[in-house]
C-alpha cells in the first residue's frame, strides 16, 4: 500500500495525523506532489518528519517560490516566504532545491501541476484532465496543487470525474479499472479547499487495482494558532478551520 501525499503546507499537526492513519491502514511507503512548505507554520519539522518516510517527491510552487523569489509576485506571499526561509537549515533548503518537478514512479507519473512558465495550472475539469493525460504515457498520473480531491478517468477518448462519496468513517474507496487511464489529485494535508477541514490523502494498491482516499480529523486550532509564524493574516487560519480558500481559488 502506496501513501499518496500533496500539500502538506508545512501543517505538522496535519502530517502527524495523516501518516498514523496511513500506517494504521498498511501503508508501507509515502510519495508527495509538492508544496511541502508555505502557509502554516512548521516546515522545518514537517520536512524532518516526512523525507525519511518518502520513496518519491516532486516540487510545488511554494518550493519553485522559497527558491526563486519572485515567482508568486504577490508581496504577501514572498514576505511568507522569507519567513520559512528563515525557519530552515541549510540541509532542508538543499533537499528541497533537488526536487524534480515531475518524475516516474513505476507505473506512475508524478507531478505538482503542469507549468506553463511561471504559472503552475489546475486541473479541475475533465478537459483539463484529458489534456494532461494526453502528454504522459503512464496509466496513472498524480498531480495536487488545487487542495480538493479529484480523480478523472480516461477510456478511449473520453474523459470524465469520477464522483467521490466518502463515507462515516472518511473513506472513499475507487476500484480501478486496467483498461482505463487515471488522473488522481488525493486533496491537501495542510490546507483542504472543498469545505471539509478534515486532513486529505490517498492510499494506492496496484495489485488491487483499488484506490482509497481519506479524511482524517486533526488539531486545526493548533496548527491555525502558528499561521502567525509565516506572516499571514488571520484570515488564513480561519480558512484552515473551515476548509476553505484563504484566497478565493
Amino acid at each position: 500500500m502506496l501513501a499518496i501525499l500533496s500539500d502538506v503546507h508545512a501543517n505538522l499537526e496535519a502530517l502527524q495525523a495523516v501518516l498514523t492513519d496511513a500506517r494504521d491502514h498498511g501503508a508501507a511507503t509515502c510519495i508527495s506532489l509538492g508544496d511541502h512548505i508555505g502557509f502554516n507554520g512548521d516546515p522545518a519539522a514537517c520536512l524532518d518528519l516526512l523525507i525519511p518516510r518518502l520513496s518519491a517527491a516532486v516540487q510545488g510552487n511554494h518550493e519553485a517560490e522559497l527558491l526563486h523569489p519572485g515567482t508568486f509576485g504577490v508581496p504577501l506571499y514572498e514576505h511568507m516566504m522569507q519567513r520559512t526561509a528563515a525557519m530552515l537549515s541549510p540541509w532542508h533548503m538543499d533537499w528541497l532545491a533537488q526536487l524534480p518537478l515531475t518524475r516516474s514512479y513505476g507505473s506512475l507519473h508524478l507531478l505538482h501541476a503542469p507549468t506553463d512558465g511561471h504559472r503552475w495550472k489546475r486541473i479541475s475539469t475533465p478537459s483539463q484532465a484529458a489534456a494532461l493525460l494526453r502528454s504522459q504515457p503512464q496509466p496513472l498520473i498524480l498531480t495536487g496543487h488545487t487542495h480538493r480531491p479529484a480523480v478523472f478517468t480516461q477510456r478511449g477518448s473520453t474523459t470524465t470525474q469520477v464522483p467521490l462519496c466518502y463515507d462515516a468513517t472518511g473513506t472513499c474507496k475507487l476500484t480501478l479499472e486496467t483498461t482505463a487511464r487515471y488522473l488522481i489529485n488525493p486533496g491537501s494535508v495542510g490546507q483542504p479547499r472543498d469545505g471539509d477541514p478534515r486532513a486529505a490523502y490517498g492510499l494506492l494498491s496496484l495489485p488491487d487495482h483499488t484506490l482509497i482516499l481519506r479524511r482524517v480529523p486533526y488539531d486545526t486550532q493548533t496548527a491555525a494558532a502558528k499561521i502567525a509564524r509565516t506572516g499571514l493574516p488571520a484570515t488564513f487560519a480561519q480558512a484552515l478551520l473551515h476548509g476553505s480558500s484563504p484566497t478565493g481559488d
